[in-house]
């Protein structure tokens, strides 16, 4: 008879069962051995546990006998004097002195004690230390008491029953378990509390014998033995362990319920378990039965989606490399043009100069873009949330769009809500960009009228990629009005697509290709926000961005206007000279650069400068000289700046207990100040240091008597005019300058695609008499306005400050902490190349520095070790790119 594939299948799923519970049944026993083994060890655990505890016990009274019976043995005459000190001290307790003969030379005498009844006093008289136990009258604990080398005395401590239950007695398994001191011969000494398993019919007459017998043979292999027997239809786990004394050890039972509890049900566990495999083995047979007759309709459909895939993936690789391979020389056109821009006077060429740099600068413009845009494709794109002050995004915004909406002579207006808070947590790059593409749009888009950019807030509960628990959110609110040309109905649904232009004849003078807005909603979507538009055709567009935010100090924006007034008013006042030889200080910092960066900017003021590396050092300074003012750093490994000034505060005879303490920190948060006064300094300033900041400091700070003010002396006509240079001596120089931009491009090739883009809020270059920061500022690598901006404007000391970031590097350091996983140093190390970075105008390297220490601070060390390599290879990178520059090897 033919049988059906059906019957076989039943057959087979029939025979795999009964494997199954075979191979169930077969466990069950299996498991069930490896279970009592395992109890078993657990029960000699404690049993040792329960020894040792009674050991340490009986020791401490044995010692404090022996402590009596050396004062004894000083003096005989006073052996009853000692003795009389510790009688009557504790309820339950005798003391004695026997001599050989039996008598009681000292002591209690209401307990008669002799060798008769405590076999113990015999051992002592032999010279040991002994534990005896008689019923009716006690536990005794005995020692013996030398005259020379002779036993003389033995000193005896005597416990009545009740006593040394009390005293001696142990427990285990919350008081399920019964245990008991016994004697070489069985005999229970002291016992616990448990009388329903101290009355149970093993321990009457030779019932525990066998037990007995199997419990030493297992002791002579373990210092503590457990047996597992049935009494009565009961299963009791029996256990043993000798005590230090000779003839007592600790016997014990307990119930097999008790001592497995939780794990007693695997009979049913293992049913459920195999029963539940079963189902799976039937559900998974008929899985696996309809994907395979999927499977063969699939292939096709697969391997489509792998050739798309693969497009895609070839699509993004060709745009990153190809936007890269772009960007090397069109940096080094833009700094050879800027060259031509500063020493050419011939207004014809100056007038295609800045054309040039105009398209130069839209052409980075997009090459950036199309990178954002490859990133988010591929999935490379993240955010990453700090701590930032949003006054300084909304005055960075506005200072790059306000000259190109007065050349169109367009009106801005900024509409700030004052009461936002200023101390945001969210990604900073990303929301300046999304403002950035908006006001930008706008200007492009609008040929006259006005442009209105407003900002408000609602507080919001909404979680994101940004969320941090026990902080208040909001979002945040942005609108870009503009008077521009508007966006017809039916080409709104296009508005975001990639490399859409609507309107392309209308539009046809306009600079751009699309990406903007279609990057500006990937970029929003990103930080869980929503984009949103509304436009008349003709009259003008209003885009609307939501951004959920954090909020980490309820401290408001306050007014726009009045503060951007008064930023740059600060900008534009002169730095206060003065010089100061009296004037001694102490700068603390763990950075060699930042120490050097200090030195160099206070060169001129003459003052006496000391240094230290650590907190130890500076307080050692500080004990033996006094200083007019202290410069303390924050983040320093070992002693941080709070942990070395709380310390300096508890120094005595402290010549410097009225010396100001102003903290070094990059942390420039709001808030920052009253935190850190909080703590006892007196100010603080901000990392990077700037030398108007510093030298404002001093002067607040230091003594009038020891500062002599110097008058800025006022340029001579000769001076304040450029140098007169012809249009072919600027051609000639920017053509021998391109000749050697050559090396400095082979240079920038070397930029992985992977890297970040360079500091796009500045593309040009800035240009300079130095060869090194011209080449610096092609290589895209540093921003050297920055650079100069925090060393004085003078060259030769941005160099120094370049060549001690290349000594003082920190790569080695970063693989040792975050390997060990001791990520409080990581964010020690990046804290400081976060400053480093940006003295010397690396904005990218800082930034994603700084990303990685609030990372550390917050918590999220996952984010830490899937970054970590990102900078390091950016580090590496530009660590490469500037000993080249400073070798000469760009020249």
């Amino acid at each position: 008879m033919k049988i059906s594939s059906k019957e076989k299948l039943f057959i087979w799923m029939g025979f795999f069962a009964l494997i199954l519970c075979s191979v169930g049944f077969l466990l069950q026993d299996k498991l069930r051995v490896l279970f009592t083994d395992y109890v078993s060890s657990q029960v000699s655990a404690q049993a040792t546990t329960m020894a040792d505890l009674i050991n340490e016990k009986i020791s401490v009274q044995l010692k404090s006998l022996n402590g009596i019976s050396y004062e004894v043995e000083k003096d005989n005459s006073y052996a009853a004097k000692v003795l009389n000190a510790y009688v009557g001290r504790e309820d339950g307790v005798s003391y004695g002195i026997l001599a050989l003969n039996g008598t009681l030379v000292g002591g209690d005498t209401s307990v008669h004690v002799s060798s008769k009844d405590f076999a113990g006093i015999t051992r002592s008289f032999r010279g040991n230390p002994a534990a005896s136990f008689c019923k009716g009258k006690g536990f005794l604990l005995s020692t013996p008491i030398y005259r020379e080398r002779n036993v003389r005395y033995v000193l005896y401590k005597l416990y009545d029953e009740a006593s040394a239950q009390k005293q001696f007695s142990s427990n285990c398994y919350n008081g399920h378990c019964y245990t008991s001191i016994r004697d070489e011969y069985s005999e229970v000494v002291i016992g616990s509390d448990n009388k329903e398993l101290a009355s149970n019919p093993i321990w009457q007459g030779d019932n525990f014998s066998e037990i007995r017998r199997k419990l030493k043979s297992l002791l002579n292999i373990s210092v503590a033995a457990t047996v597992h027997e049935k009494v009565e239809r009961e299963n009791f786990f029996f256990f043993m362990a000798d005590l230090e004394l000779p003839g007592l050890s600790l016997v014990g039972m307990v119930p097999e319920d008790i001592a497995a509890q939780g794990l007693d049900n695997i009979t049913a566990l293992i049913i459920w378990v195999f029963g539940l495999l079963l189902v799976l083995f039937v559900i998974g047979f008929g899985y696996i039965v309809v994907s395979e007759r999927k499977a063969k309709e699939s292939d096709e459909l697969r391997h489509a989606k792998f050739l798309a895939e693969k497009a895609s993936t070839a699509k993004s690789q060709f745009l990153a490399n190809m936007s890269h391979e772009i960007r090397t020389p069109i940096n080094g056109i833009l700094g050879m043009d800027t060259m031509l821009l500063k020493e050419c006077k011939d207004p014809q060429l100056k007038e295609y100069a800045r054309n040039i740099q105009s398209a130069g600068n839209t052409l980075l413009s997009l090459i950036n873009d199309v990178l954002d845009i490859s990133k988010i494709e591929s999935g490379k794109m993240e955010i990453v949330p700090v701590e930032y002050n949003l006054f300084s995004v909304l005055n960075d915004c506005y200072n790059m769009v306000a000259m190109r909406a007065r050349d169109k002579s367009l009106k801005l207006d900024m509409m700030v809500e004052s009461t936002i808070p200023a101390a945001l947590y969210g990604d900073e790059v990303r929301i300046r960009q999304v403002i950035n593409n908006l006001l930008s749009n706008a200007v492009k888009y609008t040929t006259r009228g006005s442009i209105l950019f407003s900002m408000n807030f609602r507080r919001s509960s909404a979680t994101g990629p940004v969320a941090i628990s026990d902080e208040s959110r909001i979002d945040l609110i942005i609108s870009v009005k503009d008077t521009g040309m508007g966006i017809r109905d039916e080409d709104k649904e296009k508005l975001f697509n990639s490399f859409q232009r609507l309107e392309v004849e209308r539009n046809r003078n306009v600079e751009g290709t699309g990406l903007g807005l279609n990057l500006t909603k990937h970029l929003v979507e990103l930080m869980d926000g929503t984009i949103t538009v509304d436009s008349e055709y003709g009259v003008g567009s209003t885009f609307t961005v939501v951004i959920p935010q954090i909020v980490k100090k309820e401290i408001p924006v306050g007014d726009f206007s009045s503060r951007y007034k008064d930023a740059v008013d600060t900008s534009t006042e002169p730095v206060n000279r003065f010089h100061a030889p009296s004037a001694h200080i102490l700068v603390v910092d763990d950075v060699p650069m930042n120490l050097r960066v200090m030195i160099g900017l206070l060169k001129e003021t003459g003052i006496q400068i000391d240094t230290a590396d650590n907190g130890m050092e500076a307080l050692e300074k500080i004990k033996r000289t006094r200083y007019d003012l202290i410069f303390l750093d924050h983040m320093m490994p070992v002693m941080d700046g709070i942990e070395t000034l709380g310390v300096m505060k508890t120094l005595s005879d402290n010549p410097n207990e009225k010396t100001p303490v102003i903290m070094l920190t990059a942390n420039a948060i709001v808030g920052a100040r009253d935190s850190y006064l909080k703590e006892g300094f007196t100010d603080y300033l901000t990392k990077p240091v700037r030398e108007e900041s510093l030298l404002s400091m001093l002067l607040k700070y230091l003594p009038v008597d020891l500062v002599e003010r110097v008058a800025m002396p006022e340029k001579s006509e000769e001076e304040a005019l450029d140098n007169q240079s012809s249009a072919q001596a600027a051609i000639k120089h920017v053509a021998n300058a391109i000749t050697n931009q050559k090396d400095v491009n082979r240079v920038q090739a070397m930029e992985p695609s992977g890297a970040a883009p360079a500091n796009t809020a500045k593309p040009c270059c800035n240009v300079t008499n130095s060869n090194v920061l011209n080449a610096l500022a092609a290589s895209g690598f540093a921003d050297i306005s920055i650079g100069l901006g925090y060393c004085m404007n003078d060259e030769d000391f941005y160099e120094e400050m370049l060549q001690e970031f290349c000594n003082d590097v920190k790569v080695g350091a970063l693989h040792e902490t975050i390997t060990k996983g001791d990520f409080e140093n990581y964010r020690v190390l990046v804290h400081a190349l976060k400053s480093t970075a940006l003295t010397i105008g690396a904005v990218d390297l800082s930034s994603l520095a700084k990303s990685l220490e609030f990372a550390c601070k917050e918590g999220r060390y996952e984010y830490v070790t899937k970054n970590h390599n990102e900078l390091v290879q950016q580090y590496n990178n530009f660590l490469k790119v500037l000993r080249e520059i400073l070798d000469g090897r760009t020249n």
